[in-house]
């Protein structure tokens, strides 16, 4: 899976973008992340922009696939 491929399946599963950047562009607060920094995947959620939590992968593979499932399920808590 690649950020594309994130992008399609957060759509078609109904996660409101507010919820997640994907691209880096616009809004970081209050929202999980993902960006490519060096040469590592970072996934991390902002509050009041200060980063709560950060994962570091190998592989954007990896990074998406950790993500989505936070997003499934911070989804789901918030129904």
């Amino acid at each position: 899976m690649n950020i594309q491929e994130l992008k399609n399946l957060l759509h078609e599963k109904n996660i409101p973008n507010e919820l997640y950047n994907l691209d880096g562009i616009g809004r970081k607060d209050e929202r999980y992340c993902i960006e490519l920094i060096g040469k590592e995947w970072v996934v991390y959620f902002t509050e009041r922009g200060t980063r709560t939590t950060e994962e570091k992968f190998n592989t954007e593979e990896a990074a998406c696939k950790y993500l989505i499932e936070q997003l499934i399920d911070w989804h789901i808590e918030m129904a």
